[in-house]
């Protein structure tokens, strides 16, 4: 949604004059606080990917190759366009974002490089993740599908 939709004004358009903006404002209050306990997961799928991006540019993809500025861009997108398919796959609600940005990148990233294994070793050595090699590649095969049936 835009994120006018999701501002104090937006919300209060949303609900037809249903709640006040102040009785939204307490709602918000209450569900983050007791709710929620100020447990907020800040660091989202996107963040992860553009961390994928920076460690593919730290390394070489054949002799000297790098990509250009475009390929970083066409693989952000192909990236980006499997990460807002995966937001309709139920199976995927429990999933890090850690894992489903970097199986959108890895699929994203096939056609450029053979560097997908370097990448997800790199990440995981640099961040302290371990991902479950049979987990990566069933969420990665779900992404594949989803992209095919579009």
């Amino acid at each position: 949604p835009s994120m006018d939709l999701i501002s104090l004004p937006g919300l209060h358009a949303l609900c037809n004059g249903l709640f006040t903006k102040e009785q939204l404002c307490e709602m918000e209050y209450i569900i983050l606080h007791r709710g929620l306990d100020w447990r907020l997961n800040s660091v989202q799928a996107i963040d992860w990917l553009d961390l994928c991006l920076e460690i593919l540019s730290l390394l070489h993809l054949g002799g000297n190759r790098r990509l250009a500025k475009e390929d970083y861009n066409d693989l952000r997108e192909a990236s980006m366009v499997q990460l807002e398919y995966a937001v309709e796959i139920s199976s995927f609600i429990g999933c890090a974002p850690s894992l489903l940005a970097v199986a959108a990148f890895l699929n994203a990233a096939e056609g450029y490089s053979e560097s997908g294994d370097c990448i997800l070793n790199c990440i995981e050595e640099v961040f302290g993740l371990s991902f479950e090699r049979s987990e990566m590649v069933k969420v990665r095969n779900i992404m594949r599908a989803q992209l095919d049936e579009a």
